[in-house]
């Protein structure tokens, strides 16, 4: 009941991404979150359409165990790994492809602990996004704030780590990191110099920048 009366769509979506991670906790299963509500939480993002991803992190829930947490603590409207809790859609996937699991940060909610897929691997997948097959601006977008968000230390972006997976084979947007990666620091500093109400220069924002609705 809590949950339902959250107005904010994408901090519903969290604080559900909690409450069910705790229910599979117990059950001695981790899950993380990944897709659209980890790019959200570290870009600080509203999003129109919240939704929430959790793929396995360790542990292999039985069918029965699944349905029990859904259908009969949660009350979930579907099934076959695609619910509806407290108004967002739920998809429950297969075992995560992390590269880096010690890179994963755990968030806290009301309800519980989510773990986050590393924001380096979000990050790499924006930037390839953003320029393969072809130029897309939303990616970009997404990637310049993951970067701005990064370099103001709203979260501990690991830029070696970065770089080594931007410089894989798979990736190869090692070129494309340092451009991004420039022009995201042209804007940080821009920001830093930017005049306050008395005329001085102002601080660096700490807090996430959010992106525009």
């Amino acid at each position: 009941q809590h949950i339902e009366g959250i107005g904010d769509g994408t901090e519903r979506a969290l604080q559900t991404a909690g409450l069910i991670s705790t229910l599979f906790k117990i059950k001695g299963v981790a899950l993380i979150v990944t897709g659209q509500l980890a790019f959200e939480i570290y870009a600080n993002a509203a999003s129109d359409h919240p939704a929430v991803e959790l793929s396995l992190f360790s542990g292999q829930p039985a069918p029965r165990t699944v349905l029990d947490i859904m259908r009969g603590q949660l009350h979930a409207k579907g099934g076959l790994g695609r619910w509806t809790v407290a108004g967002i859609p739920v998809r429950l996937l297969g075992t995560a492809h992390v590269v880096y699991p010690d890179l994963c940060r755990d968030f806290t909610t009301d309800h519980g602990v989510v773990k986050l897929m590393p924001v380096e691997e979000v990050t790499v997948e924006c930037i390839l996004a953003s320029i393969h097959p072809e130029l897309d601006f939303e990616a970009q977008t997404r990637a310049r704030l993951l970067l701005i968000n990064g370099l103001t230390e709203a979260f501990q972006m690991d830029w070696a780590t970065l770089q080594t997976l931007c410089d894989q084979p798979d990736y190869r947007v090692g070129d494309d990191l340092a451009k991004m990666r420039m022009s995201a620091k042209k804007d940080v500093d821009a920001m830093s110099s930017a005049p306050d109400h008395v005329g001085q220069p102002g601080p660096v924002p700490t807090e996430p920048i959010r992106a525009e609705p």
